[in-house]
């Protein structure tokens, strides 16, 4: 029987004999590897071209903007009415930088500073206001004072507030409300007569108020801290830079008693009867009518002539000087650096010398200076030599005959 060729498997779509089974599975698991690869990389190059225009943060440019500066002018006043600042401020902006020549790129250059404020960004409107009324000084509603007006309600709204968790507004700093009386002042020179005058008016009463409570709060923390010259200084000044504001009384009140508490007696008088004067009504009045009471009790009457007390700032007393032999510095280390080579050099010619060959334990020891103021003690007698030879005991003397002595012993 012959030998029946064999089938090609991958084409008549057979399972694979045993022997081409590896092979085979080969190919198809690289095919499949390599359709998985570009299937990926297809859905990676569609959702990076889709990307764009599904993470868009902004209108489109070519659905949502207008073709002409007054369709999107149009749309950016439209936000605004809708309370939609945010938009608003980007409809704006995209006519004040595609258009820069039109007319509605001033209106939208307003436009984006009125949201800003609406937004509560003050301080960024304030400034958008400013640059508004310097690039545009004949539009109507620069002519009218209105954006002058509204750089200083910016700024005042800028200011702190009292809110919960944090100190009182007269207890932080102030700079902003001074900034809003600087534009108020500008204001006042350029736009005064104009119907926003009244408002004005009425927003620099208020600022001036916040800024006297300041004045007080810190007048308060110096007499709280014994310093009571600093605390008239600061009422003086506040009195005579925001009178009328409706917190005269107690800012004289104060004053005269911390001109009381100095022994200014004839200063307190004066600041009293003027608080009884200006403010009968007043409770601070009446207690000034109790202070000149007892003033005219203890002090007697009114004295142009009494003394006054030592007002003048004190004179800081000179420190003790040390003395010269405690006053240790660098020069005086230099200067026992010097006395003690001068020293040793003087010893060195005072000492003799002595020979080389000297080397026995009687050589002569040199001789010592005497110290200074020190009188030199006597000179000692030489020591005589011993004597040659000693006198032995009795009991070891050798005996002579008589006869050997010599005569006359």
């Amino acid at each position: 029987m012959p030998n029946r060729p064999k089938r090609d498997a991958s084409a008549a779509g057979d399972p694979p004999d045993h022997a081409g089974a590896p092979t085979l599975d080969r190919g198809r698991r690289f095919l499949v590897r390599l359709s998985g690869s570009v299937g990926l990389v297809t859905l990676l190059a569609s959702a990076a071209l889709a990307g764009p225009t599904g993470c868009a943060s902004g209108p489109n440019l070519s659905d949502e903007y207008g073709q002409t500066a007054r369709e999107n002018y149009e749309l950016a006043v439209a936000n605004f009415n809708d309370r939609d600042w945010e938009d608003a401020i980007t409809y704006a902006d995209f006519v004040r930088i595609r258009f820069p020549f039109s007319r509605y790129a001033v209106e939208a250059e307003l436009l984006i500073a009125r949201a800003e404020y609406a937004l509560k960004n003050y301080v960024t409107a304030q400034d958008a206001f400013r640059q508004f009324l310097r690039l545009h000084p004949t539009h109507k509603h620069v002519r009218n004072g209105w954006v002058a007006y509204m750089v200083a309600v910016s700024a005042y709204m800028a200011s702190p507030n009292s809110v919960p968790f944090l100190p009182p507004h007269y207890q932080r700093d102030q700079a902003l409300l001074r900034e809003t009386l600087v534009e108020l002042d500008y204001f006042f020179d350029h736009h005064a007569g104009s119907e926003m005058e009244p408002l004005a008016r009425e927003l620099e009463a208020d600022v001036k108020r916040r800024l006297l409570e300041h004045e007080l709060y810190v007048a308060r923390f110096h007499l709280d801290g014994d310093r009571p010259e600093a605390a008239i200084m600061r009422l003086e000044a506040a009195h005579d830079t925001y009178p009328g504001i409706g917190l005269d009384a107690e800012v004289l009140f104060l004053l005269g008693v911390t001109y009381l508490r100095i022994d200014e007696i004839e200063l307190a008088r004066e600041i009293f009867t003027e608080l009884q004067m200006q403010h009968p009504d007043h409770h601070h009045g009446q207690q000034a009518k109790l202070y000149l009471k007892y003033m005219q009790e203890r002090y007697g009457p009114a004295d142009p002539n009494r003394p006054r007390p030592d007002r003048s700032p004190p004179v800081p007393t000179t420190p003790a000087q040390a003395k010269p032999e405690q006053f240790k510095d660098f020069r005086w280390r230099k200067e026992q650096r010097k006395k003690k080579r001068e020293g040793k050099a003087d010893e060195d010619e005072q000492t003799p010398t002595v020979p080389s060959d000297a080397g026995d334990a009687g050589a002569a020891e040199p001789e010592k200076k005497p110290a200074k103021g020190e009188k030199k003690p006597p000179a000692e007698a030489e020591k005589k030599p011993p004597a040659e030879a000693e006198k032995k005991p009795p009991a070891e003397a050798e005996k002579k005959p008589a006869g050997e002595e010599p005569p006359g012993e």
